[in-house]
């Protein structure tokens, strides 16, 4: 089948996948921003478009410019969500929470086809399928992909940049797609500025080999001369290096990828400068939200080093971290080799081989994805969403190990039994692709049931090396966050208000926010009336509910002492752990009947 079909067929999958899988999920805090201010920013381009739009400071603040229209953050996806809605569900009728979460669900499923054709390209067929397989089958990063939010679109245009990258390093039209797969990324989302430092210090080791040819020219070029040709030749080289592929690309995600992002941020027409530091600056200071690591509740730096580590352990599947752990240890072998094999015949050894440029650059942006992690001062409240661009290397290592012990396993077999051979073939390739097709398999199908077992409350889910999500919770790893659980317990909410024949007034906790979309989605009943926050809250309410994290415990404390009762009516699970918990509020008890009179 020819690459760009069985791409385009892996994508398909993988947003046919994301947009059934995430109809179970519920509204996330962040996603009810998104949606008010996409809509924001589409109705003011639909009004420029049509000529009643303004281009004046007051219009631009009054729709990109503050916190109500969000402008700590790029404007790409929110656009994105807002037109989508627009068009699916005021055009096509598509349900609405649905609408919004299309455009993620699409920047997935060409993840997961860029990922499969940049791998094939390199590395080969067998690679690429496995390592798109097992990209999908990541049940954290599955989840996000779900969302009207900006972290698995990042992926997506980080990968993006990267592989455009590596095409620009053969052919310099390349460059340009490079530079505004950049400008995209910086329109999705801060962490964007990250990249180009693995990418500088890719092209520093892959330019060291055409440096050292550079500089023997050079110095042959100016032996004896005088010194003024000596500046004009030198000045010749650094003109000459500027304009080598490696470095022609990182031009052009410096020139292009800042207009781009302008293009689509209207709040950068004016005060530019002081708009981009406001922007940085608020990421550079952001806020600790509280979050749990091994046990303990984590809201302000130090925050332990080895976070990103234990977390991504204890998420990806451990089929596909082993997997990874083997393509990793393959390309280090295959490395080693082709050095010792240099130097035994005296070639000169200088950098890598020429199969390992790809992984060195796979290593390299993934590094500087998680690495700001490692510092103990960068925030954590959203785990593995945070550094989650490092995926795909991550699952391109995995698919190269896979493959490497199909193979192996095949020619092992083969040598044993020799009559077992493809007798087409004298060196026992059917029995390889056998072997290939059952390791793949298994692997694929250990962690799908991890991907089965997540949803749609993934964020609980623990992978089996943790004990799944049982484990994870008597490990102290954070239990859920953003509030997307309490879709849940509507179910139960609704009939108990069915019951009583009445409307109730529900705490709503951490779902606060989204229980004026449910109610306009149709998702929660007019009956299911929230009761407010806090104390007041809670003290006018028939139910309250608790999204269960560890720094939640005080709305428990609050609810015993206007409820006089520490029982739940209702909680709900996910593998046995408790997410939310529902608390009814007790019939005041009738009172007691006057005594006789005494006679």
């Amino acid at each position: 089948m020819r690459p760009w079909l069985m791409a385009t067929m892996l994508g398909l999958v993988t947003f046919a996948l994301v947009i059934v899988q995430q109809r179970d999920v519920g509204i996330t805090r962040d996603e009810t921003i998104y949606f008010a201010a996409g809509d924001r920013y589409v109705d003011w381009w639909f009004d420029l478009a049509h000529g009643r739009g303004a281009l004046d400071e007051a219009s631009l603040n009054g729709h990109f410019g503050g916190t109500n229209n969000n402008s700590e953050h790029p404007p790409l996806m929110k656009t994105l969500f807002g037109l989508s809605h627009r068009a699916l569900h005021g055009g096509l009728g598509v349900d609405e929470l649905t609408s919004y979460r299309v455009p993620t669900a699409a920047l997935h499923g060409a993840l997961v086809a860029i990922v499969y054709l940049w791998t094939t390209a390199i590395w080969g067929a067998a690679e690429g399928l496995v390592a798109a397989l097992l990209l999908i089958l990541m049940p954290r990063l599955l989840f996000h992909a779900g969302l009207a939010c900006f972290d698995a679109p990042m992926v997506a245009v980080w990968f993006g940049t990267v592989a455009a990258y590596w095409k620009a390093l053969s052919s310099r039209r390349w460059a340009i797609v490079a530079g505004v797969a950049f400008g995209l990324a910086l329109a999705t989302k801060h962490n964007a500025l990250l990249l180009p430092f693995g990418l500088i210090a890719h092209s520093i080791v892959v330019g060291w080999r055409g440096m050292r040819a550079d500089w023997g020219a050079w110095r042959g070029e100016i032996a004896g001369q005088a010194a003024g040709v000596k500046l004009r030749a030198t000045w010749r080289l650094f003109v000459r290096r500027q304009w080598r592929h490696e470095r022609l690309a990182l031009w052009a995600m410096a020139l292009v990828g800042p207009l781009v992002l302008i293009a689509l941020w209207p709040w950068l027409w004016f005060d530019t400068i002081a708009h981009v530091r406001g922007w940085i600056g608020f990421h550079l200071n952001h806020v600790h939200y509280n979050y749990e690591y091994l046990g303990d509740n984590w809201n302000h730096p130090r925050f332990p080093w080895h976070v990103p580590i234990v977390t991504t352990l204890y998420t990806v599947p451990v089929v596909t971290l082993a997997a990874a752990a083997l393509g990793g240890r393959v390309l280090v072998a295959r490395w080693w080799r082709d050095r010792a094999v240099q130097l035994r015949d005296g070639e000169q050894v200088s950098g890598v081989g020429a199969v390992e440029w790809p992984a060195m650059l796979l290593f390299l942006t993934a590094g500087v994805a998680i690495g700001p992690f490692l510092l103990g001062s960068t925030p954590i409240f959203g785990a593995e969403k945070h550094w989650a661009p490092a995926m795909p290397a991550l699952a391109i290592f995995a698919g190269l190990g896979v493959v490497w012990a199909g193979r192996q396993l095949g020619a092992a077999i083969a040598e044993l039994r020799p009559t077992w051979r493809d007798p087409l073939s004298t060196a026992g390739d059917g029995m390889k692709r056998l072997c290939l097709l059952v390791v793949g398999l298994c692997v694929c199908a250990a962690a799908a049931v991890e991907v089965r077992a997540a949803q749609p409350y993934a964020l609980t889910n623990y992978n089996a090396l943790a004990g799944g999500a049982p484990g994870g919770a008597d490990r102290g790893m954070n239990r859920q966050f953003w509030g997307h659980s309490a879709l849940g317990v509507v179910p139960f909410l609704t009939s108990e208000a069915a019951l009583a024949g009445r409307s109730l007034r529900v705490y709503t906790h951490e779902a606060s926010m989204a229980w004026p979309w449910y109610q306009k989605f149709g998702t929660v009943p007019s009956t299911l009336v929230d009761s407010g926050n806090e104390d007041a809250g809670v003290n006018s309410s028939d139910y309250a509910l608790v999204v269960h994290e560890l720094h939640f415990n005080r709305h428990d404390f609050m609810i015993w002492k206007a409820y006089g009762t520490v029982q739940p009516v209702f909680v709900l699970r996910a593998d046995g752990v408790p997410i939310v918990s529902v608390y009814k509020r007790p019939p005041k008890p009738a009172p007691a009947p006057a005594p006789a009179p005494a006679r």
